[in-house]
């Protein structure tokens, strides 16, 4: 089967992302891309435009103090969709935590006009007890 270029390029993204290279995701953005984290954790919210995406980032370098890791599990996309399905892990303040999560990618003109994060009950739990 072949790979979709969408599911090509978000993979290639993730790929230079565990490597520490943001760029090739960043260049993946639309200038109007609104970046979401629905979860309960402090990176909750909506990022609005290609400038405020990298502060999401700079607060998970902040939040886990480079001991974040994401593994991909598949990648799936189409003209118009990309999903990508992870394991996650980080430490946060000495505490170990692990979740899955599903990153949900709408594309128009071959750019990501929107991203969604959606995160396990693991992860869930483990920022409610610390709100």
């Amino acid at each position: 089967m072949t790979l979709h270029s969408n599911a090509g390029q978000l993979k290639g993204a993730y790929d230079a992302f565990a490597g520490g290279d943001i760029q090739p995701l960043l260049d993946l953005l639309s200038e109007e891309i609104v970046w979401v984290d629905s979860t309960l954790g402090p990176l909750a919210g909506a990022y609005h435009g290609k400038a405020e995406v990298p502060q999401f980032f700079g607060k998970m370098m902040d939040i886990y103090k480079g001991e974040f890791a994401v593994e991909v599990l598949d990648v799936l996309a189409d003209d118009d969709y990309g999903v990508v399905l992870t394991r996650e892990s980080g430490v946060v303040d000495g505490h170990r935590l692990s979740w899955t999560g599903v990153h949900q990618y709408s594309f128009e003109g071959g750019k990501v006009k929107r991203f969604d994060s959606f995160c396990s009950v693991e992860y869930q739990r483990f920022w409610s007890d610390r709100t």
